[in-house]
């Protein structure tokens, strides 16, 4: 059970879905990226940047705590 969970974690969003479980713009989050507000992206290459979704679900969490 705990590698599945760990997999979830570790599963990866482009700014698509990220934006979608944040209800955020992708301007907004690429800004609050810069501005440290956000966690940072992963970079997969030149120009790919993904997220893991348990950053982003902490990330949420902390907003609704």
């Amino acid at each position: 059970m705990s590698n599945q969970i760990a997999a979830l974690d570790n599963q990866l969003l482009n700014i698509e879905d990220v934006a979608k479980m944040t209800t955020l713009g992708k301007s907004t989050i690429r800004l609050w990226v810069a501005e440290e507000k956000f966690p940072k992206p992963v970079q997969l290459g030149l120009s790919k940047r993904v997220w893991r979704l348990k950053d982003v679900n902490e990330y949420i969490e902390s907003k609704l705590a």
